[in-house]
């Protein structure tokens, strides 16, 4: 269980070595003295000579049990041993550390809503948590974003001395690769590679069941005000193409862009999907508006409220965010896809139709 150093806080500690008398003394009378002969000095050499050689045959090596993996900004992530005390605060890849031991959870942001983490204390905004409590959680990890939490979160675990994971998943093969190294870090690379199997087997399910069919354009509404879609590059883009859609904003110069509503309405979407809360929570107000209420698929309620804990987040129930919209697409006969996470913790989402989440 890591400990905190208040040394690494507060820079009490490292503050240099004690000066070392450069003098020899010999005898009980303290008096100076040196080597003053070819013996001694081809002695002291020999010895020098050894101890170099032992240094270069035997680099320093890690103590056994001790782990290390590259996170997505370059840096080495090394642990004495597995993590056993972790905090993220990315949703996501809290879901793939709950998919491979979530045991080793001591916290929760606010926006980690799932039944299984009820239990765990909120630090609050994934942003900028309550530092002092997790200090006092004693995390011997800490998942932050790359970039964007550095001032918040990164820099001042790192000062406490708490490991930093680093992440900065876009892609379905990154929520692969962030699986495998969290496997790593928790020493679980068996249940890791089981995961990766899992997830892999139910895309490849959702794929083969829309083969042949004719791809269905989507627009995705990140955001309405003002619009924000996903572009090229991004798993949400994969995740529609693998559900037999075609991203109208595939072509877009960056991955999140802001469109206009005038974009929207030129590309024609024959469908639109709309992030919110749980399935169910109701109708969206906005698409009343000029302009959206214009759109063929708006007129003929050719639209999908999912939820977006399901959908916005890159983490092992991407297949089931595919298998939800190919359904919706389709009609394709998808099974529903397996959650790795215990189902009490990550339940299915409820399927739903055109305009009404609440069936299919």
């Amino acid at each position: 269980m890591y400990k905190m150093d208040p040394g690494r806080l507060f820079g009490t500690r490292g503050q240099g070595p004690r000066r070392k008398r450069a003098r020899l003394h010999s005898g009980r009378t303290g008096r100076p003295t040196r080597p003053n002969c070819k013996v001694g000095i081809t002695k002291c050499h020999a010895l020098f000579t050894f101890l170099l050689l032992i240094a270069c045959a035997q680099p320093d090596e890690p103590p056994p049990g001790a782990i290390s993996v590259t996170d997505d900004v370059g840096r080495t992530v090394a642990l004495p041993g597995p993590a056993r005390r972790v905090f993220s605060v990315i949703p996501s890849m809290t879901e793939s550390v709950a998919a491979l031991d979530a045991g080793v959870l001591i916290a929760r942001t606010r926006f980690d809503r799932a039944s299984g983490l009820a239990h765990l204390p909120s630090l609050g905004d994934g942003m900028s948590p309550n530092l002092e409590a997790l200090a006092r959680l004693e995390p011997d990890l800490v998942i932050s974003w790359a970039g964007t939490t550095e001032r918040t979160v990164a820099n001042p675990a790192e000062a406490l001395g708490i490991p930093v994971y680093r992440a900065d998943v876009q892609t379905i093969d990154g929520v692969r690769s962030h699986l495998h190294r969290l496997g790593t870090l928790l020493g679980r690379e068996e249940r890791a590679a089981a995961v990766i199997d899992s997830l892999d087997r139910a895309l490849a399910e959702v794929a083969a069941a829309v083969a042949g069919r004719e791809p269905v354009s989507v627009y995705y509404s990140v955001w309405h005000d003002p619009p924000q879609t996903a572009g090229p590059g991004t798993f949400i883009d994969e995740v529609i193409s693998l559900a037999g859609g075609r991203n109208i904003f595939a072509d877009a110069s960056r991955g999140w862009p802001q469109v206009s509503v005038e974009a929207v309405l030129q590309r024609a979407p024959d469908v639109l999907v709309i992030p919110g809360g749980a399935a169910g929570a109701g109708a969206v107000p906005w698409l009343e508006a000029p302009g959206w209420r214009e759109l063929e698929a708006v007129r003929t309620g050719r639209y999908l409220l999912v939820d977006g804990d399901l959908f916005n987040r890159p983490g092992p129930r991407v297949a089931e965010a595919a298998a939800h919209l190919a359904r919706f697409l389709h009609g394709a006969d998808v099974p529903a896809a397996e959650p790795s996470p215990p189902e009490d913790a990550f339940p299915p989402a409820t399927p739903g139709r055109a305009g009404d989440p609440s069936s299919h």
